[in-house]
């Protein structure tokens, strides 16, 4: 036996038993947990969970994916080459179906002198998890996004459409209050939008789970404009907002060997104590947190929850949720009204690349809610009444056009 493969040998024989190890550990942290819990009361079930420095989920539904998933995944990508995501060849169709828009920048700067002067909302979706809020002539940019390929520029994953609005076009004229990053996946925070948006002048602050400073002053952001956050944690960002790192099941790292070097979330934003938006980022189902979130920061007014990327279901449904199941966290948290994210941006998964939106349509009509279980189209702006919250009726369109729709 040669000493090269009795080197990659052992080094899988380590792997493999460290990974082994980290798992049953994990579980038996959480079963610890839920005695307690179930003993004592004491609810300590989400929070965070560290084994050996690094992050692991503290959700039973969790099954970590390892680097022989990882390539078997390779693979099978490969099997399907050309024909994954059956997306169209031509860009005008992929457009068309997709209904994507693309926004005057001066509109968009209108839509925060809107928010603040009729007591609006204002959310646009720009692709991905990536997204502007608007509230109290507040802008927040989630998760941002703004290359054309991830991973590699030549080979992609490429998107399907232009992402509607410039990063230069975000860093020079909106120029975003705050920055919210879900975790540190490519798909979610970019290398280049990150260094452009590190320019940005004034007092924009960046708000991060645990770990992700570091990647941030990489890249040029000042460490005073990092904030970072573990799950429950809450911060007042100015005299009406406040911000509150939540739990989800997810995992992180940017490279084969930093997973989870780093933590994930999701985020709610307070304004004078009430929850107006939550950022759910990446996250798969885990019963009893969304729960737990709804009961402690419920009702709440608005969500961008993900519903793509989840086939085959054997090894992304510990990672992202169904359409299906986006529903299933809106009534749990009492969300007034949401939109379906994550989906229609790049092929990252083997469902059809319109399937995660035509199931939340599907999901609306069912629960006879088409105007508040919302499926976006990038670019377009969806604007509602900020102290409206009503579980019992769907809410009415006030006017629309190409590039926004106003609900009563």
């Amino acid at each position: 036996m040669g000493l090269k493969f009795r080197s990659v040998l052992y080094a899988l024989a380590t792997y493999t038993t460290y990974t082994t190890y980290s798992y049953v550990m994990a579980q038996r942290a959480i079963d610890d947990r839920e005695r307690v819990f179930n003993n004592y009361g004491d609810d300590k079930r989400f929070d965070v969970l560290e084994i050996h420095g690094r992050y692991e989920n503290p959700f039973k539904e969790y099954r970590p994916q390892t680097l022989y998933e990882f390539f078997v995944m390779r693979l099978i990508e490969l099997s399907e080459f050309g024909a994954r995501g059956g997306v169209p060849k031509e860009t005008s169709q992929r457009v068309e179906e997709l209904r994507w828009v693309q926004p005057s920048v001066e509109y968009m700067k209108n839509v925060r002198d809107i928010c603040l002067e009729h007591g609006m909302v204002a959310y646009t979706w720009l692709g991905q998890s990536c997204g502007l809020f608007q509230s109290g002539g507040k802008v927040f940019l989630m998760d941002p996004l703004f290359e054309d390929s991830i991973v590699n520029k030549t080979f992609g994953p490429k998107r399907v459409v232009p992402c509607p609005l410039k990063i230069e076009q975000v860093v020079e004229e909106i120029k975003p209050d705050y920055i919210l990053v879900s975790h540190d996946h490519p798909d979610h925070l970019g290398d280049d939008s990150t260094s452009k948006l590190s320019t940005i002048q004034g007092r924009c602050k960046w708000i991060v789970p645990n770990g992700i400073g570091e990647f941030l002053s990489k890249h040029g952001v000042e460490p005073s404009s990092i904030i970072e956050m573990k799950w429950w944690e809450r911060v007042c960002i100015d005299d009406e907002f406040e911000i509150v790192c939540l739990p989800a099941m997810h995992w992180s790292g940017r490279m084969l060997l930093d997973a989870n070097k780093t933590l994930w979330c999701s985020f709610m934003i307070l304004r004078n104590g009430k929850s107006l938006f939550y950022h759910g980022g990446d996250t798969g189902y885990a019963s009893g947190v969304f729960n737990k979130i709804g009961e402690l920061y419920g009702p709440v007014k608005f969500a961008a929850l993900p519903i793509g990327q989840y086939c085959p279901e054997w090894h992304q449904k510990p990672r992202h949720i169904s359409p299906a199941e986006s529903v299933k966290i809106m009534k749990e948290m009492k969300i007034h009204k949401m939109v379906g994210v994550h989906w229609g941006t790049f092929v990252l998964s083997s469902e059809h690349y319109l399937e995660p939106g035509n199931l939340l349509l599907q999901e609306a009509a069912k629960n006879e809610r088409k105007n508040n279980i919302i499926v976006p189209s990038q670019g377009r702006t969806i604007m509602m009444k900020e102290d409206k919250i009503d579980f019992n009726a769907d809410d009415e369109i006030e006017k629309e056009d190409k590039f926004s729709v106003v609900y009563r």
